[in-house]
């Protein structure tokens, strides 16, 4: 019932994907998915939002640290480019999270995806208190761009690529050196004692 609801959530949106169609591809009653889930906002936070969370949780507490800050931000990178890619249909059933919030009154609850931004953010300003400066814009709010930037680089291929994708290795290299360039410590304001 799982593949099957979130599959017809990333097809057809979450307003698309009715509970009956859902019992049909499932195989069951929609009778059985109402008794299991309650409805269909309990179903969607099921199938979609606690996997989404679980996957960016375990991928934080999986990460490895060198001690080769060039050799991290590469390994990040792509790995969240592979994550984004190898989870395709979960990261485009969430961008359907609007009917959730719409039903049951509330926003979704984004922890994985919070955490996630909370270490990278907080990585990306230890940078610059290493070298003494402090960054001339919001580190979180870029973080969260470039985020956006990997994701849609995926989730849009065909929309952003219609004349055929560059290989996902260029993608993440110029995305990795765009964003380090932007984002890193460089010369800036120095902190003063």
């Amino acid at each position: 019932m799982h593949d099957a609801a979130r599959r017809l959530f990333a097809e057809l949106g979450y307003h698309g994907a009715t509970t009956r169609e859902i019992a049909r591809v499932a195989d069951v009653s929609e009778t059985l998915l109402f008794r299991y889930y309650g409805n269909k906002a309990v179903l969607f936070d099921e199938v979609v939002l606690q996997p989404f969370n679980r996957l960016l949780q375990d991928f934080l507490a999986q990460r490895p640290t060198s001690t080769d800050p060039r050799a991290d931000e590469h390994f990040i990178f792509t790995a969240v480019y592979d994550l984004i890619e190898q989870n395709r249909a979960l990261f485009t059933a969430l961008l359907s999270a609007r009917g959730p919030r719409e039903e049951a009154g509330s926003m979704p609850q984004f922890e994985g995806l919070v955490s996630f931004f909370r270490a990278g953010t907080a990585e990306q300003l230890q940078k610059y208190a290493d070298r003494g400066e402090v960054p001339s814009f919001d580190v979180g709010l870029g973080l969260r761009l470039a985020f956006g930037m990997l994701a849609a680089s995926v989730l849009l291929r065909d929309w952003l690529f219609p004349e055929g994708a560059p290989s996902n290795d260029q993608i993440v290299s110029l995305l990795e050196g765009m964003v380090g360039r932007a984002l890193d410590p460089g010369p800036g304001t120095v902190l003063s004692d």
